[in-house]
């Protein structure tokens, strides 16, 4: 399992098992997301949420991307 820890509406926390999402849809100007028959609301758009499942930054443009490797 993979685990990815996001912001969710009303605010709040959640774990996520990536493994058992199914599909992603835009929600207002955030995101639904459907795990099975469940689905929560969280605050990020859709390309936004593409860096966080990704462990980049949520902001991230791909500008800076290091694709996970620190610089030294």
């Amino acid at each position: 399992m993979r685990f990815v820890q996001i912001e969710m509406l009303p605010a709040g926390k959640a774990l996520i098992d990536i493994d058992k999402l199914t599909h992603a849809v835009p929600e207002g100007e955030g995101s639904r997301l459907f795990l099975g028959a469940q689905h929560i609301d969280v605050p990020h758009s859709l390309s936004e949420l593409e860096n966080v499942l990704a462990g980049r930054e949520r902001t991230d443009d791909g500008e800076n991307s290091r694709a996970g490797f620190g610089v030294r």
